[in-house]
């Protein structure tokens, strides 16, 4: 579930639904990334908050920063999935015995 299906879930609401409404209503750069993306990726580290001790959640921020910008960048949702699915199993191959 850790490796496959929630990557898929999460990056179609996050980077499908919420980014790219976000992108549609605030067109926004902060430097090189949107507004859309920080607030998503802001959105998303909060979420993880719930089942996660806030300094662990805090190191969503960063891959979800990145998967937005790719999400961005090629207009499609397969890079950031693929990303976040290298990420999800990365942490489960270095953190779980």
């Amino acid at each position: 579930m850790l490796g496959f299906v929630y990557p898929v879930l999460e990056e179609m609401v996050f980077r499908g639904l919420i980014q790219g409404w976000l992108a549609k209503h605030l067109p926004q750069r902060l430097g090189p990334l949107s507004l859309a993306n920080t607030l998503t990726s802001v959105l998303f580290t909060l979420l993880h908050m719930i089942r996660l001790v806030p300094w662990v959640a805090v190191w969503v921020f960063v891959p979800s920063v990145i998967f937005g910008f790719f999400r961005e960048r090629h207009g499609s949702l397969r890079t950031p999935i693929l990303l976040h699915i290298y990420y999800n199993l990365g942490v489960l191959l270095l953190f779980v015995d």
